[in-house]
C-alpha cells in the first residue's frame, strides 16, 4: 500500500501541474490528483499479471519437459513443485484479482512480447543451470526466494519494461516503487494465506490526506507566496523553480492542516522531495524558507500540535 511519502509526491506533481496549467477549478485538479493516485493500482495491477502469464511460461517449460523422448524427471518434478507454490495458486484461482484485472483493462495484449522476451532471458539464463535441477527448490522457502530473485534480477529493473509503463503513463517512472513494493506484499499475503490484492491506501486518514493537502494548499497558496517572498531576497524568489515553490507551499500547509504530524517530519518530507525533484540547491533552500517561515507561522500561533504530533514541533 502507499506510504505518506508517495502520496506527498502525487500531490506535489498535482500542484504543481494545477499551477503550469493555469486552472481555476480546484474540483478539476483533485479529480486529476485522485486518478493519478489510482494509477499506481493500475501499474500493481500489472505487475501481478506479470506473474500470470511467467505461470503459463513454466507451465509451458513443464509440458516441454513431459514431452521429452528422455525428460529430465528432476527438473519436471521442479517445475511442478514450484507451480504450486501459494503466490501462483492463489494468483490464478483469485475471483477478486481476476475481477480487479477486468474492471481496469490490465491486459498486455500485444505487449506480451515484452514479457516473453524477459522469460526465456531468465529460462536461458537460470532455467539450465544447476538450480533447476537441485532438489532443494522443492523447499517453498527457497522457491519463494528464488521468486525474489527473479523479480529483482529480470523484472525490477528491465529497461524495455519501464519504456512500456511510461509510454502509458509518464508519471509511472516515479510510481514503479510503490507498486513494486504492492507486488512483494501479495507474495507474502499468499505464502500465510491472506487476501492477495494490497489495498491502496492504509485506512481512511491516508485515503484524505492527499485531498486535503492539496486543497488546503491551493487555499493558502497566495499566503504562502507572500511569506516566502518576505524570507527570501527578490531576487531569490523571483528564481525560485516552480517546483521548489511548490514543495515549500504543500510543506507549509501541512506544519498548519495536519496536527497529527510533527513538524520536524513534514520539514524533512520536503528536503527528500526537493532532493529528489527539485533544482541543484533546492534542499538547502528549502531548508531555509521553510525554517524561517514555520517560526513566523508558530509565533503567530498558527501551529498547534496534539499528541504524538508534539515531538519535533
Amino acid at each position: 500500500m502507499l506510504t505518506r511519502r508517495h502520496l506527498r509526491i502525487k500531490t506535489m506533481q498535482a500542484l504543481y501541474a494545477y499551477a503550469q496549467s493555469d486552472l481555476n477549478d480546484a474540483q478539476l485538479g483533485l479529480r486529476r490528483l485522485e486518478d493519478s493516485i489510482k494509477a499506481i493500482n493500475d501499474l500493481y495491477l500489472y505487475e501481478l499479471r506479470i506473474f500470470w502469464h511467467f505461470n503459463h511460461f513454466l507451465e509451458e517449460r513443464l509440458e516441454i519437459e513431459q514431452a521429452k523422448q528422455f525428460p529430465n524427471r528432476l527438473r519436471e518434478a521442479q517445475l511442478t513443485h514450484f507451480l504450486r507454490l501459494p503466490f501462483f495458486s492463489q494468483l490464478v484461482a483469485d475471483d477478486a484479482i481476476t475481477m480487479a484485472w477486468e474492471q481496469n483493462r490490465i491486459h498486455w495484449g500485444e505487449s506480451v512480447d515484452i514479457l516473453r522476451k524477459i522469460f526465456f532471458a531468465y529460462w536461458a539464463e537460470w532455467g539450465e543451470t544447476t538450480l533447476w535441477n537441485s532438489p532443494e527448490l522443492q523447499a517453498e522457502e527457497v522457491q519463494i526466494t528464488h521468486l525474489r530473485q527473479f523479480y529483482r534480477d529480470f523484472l525490477a529493473n528491465n529497461e524495455d519494461l519501464h519504456q512500456h509503463y511510461e509510454a502509458i503513463n509518464m508519471h509511472w517512472s516515479d510510481d514503479l516503487d510503490a507498486a513494486q513494493m504492492m507486488a512483494v506484499q501479495t507474495m507474502q499475503n499468499a505464502r500465510k494465506n491472506r487476501p492477495v490484492l494490497v489495498p491502496l491506501v492504509k485506512n481512511a486518514e491516508d485515503e484524505a490526506f492527499a485531498k486535503e493537502l492539496f486543497l488546503h494548499t491551493l487555499r493558502h497558496m497566495a499566503e504562502w507566496q507572500e511569506r516566502m517572498a518576505k524570507k527570501a531576497k527578490q531576487w531569490d524568489f523571483d528564481r525560485m523553480a516552480p517546483v521548489d515553490r511548490t514543495i515549500v507551499q504543500m510543506a507549509l500547509s501541512e506544519v498548519v492542516a495536519f496536527p497529527e504530524i510533527p513538524t520536524k517530519v513534514s520539514i524533512d518530507e520536503a528536503i527528500e522531495l526537493a532532493k529528489q525533484y527539485g533544482s541543484p540547491k533546492a534542499a538547502s533552500f528549502v531548508n531555509g524558507i521553510l525554517d524561517a517561515v514555520v517560526a513566523d507561522l508558530k509565533s503567530d500561533g498558527r501551529i498547534q500540535k496534539l499528541g504524538r504530533g508534539l515531538i519535533g514541533s
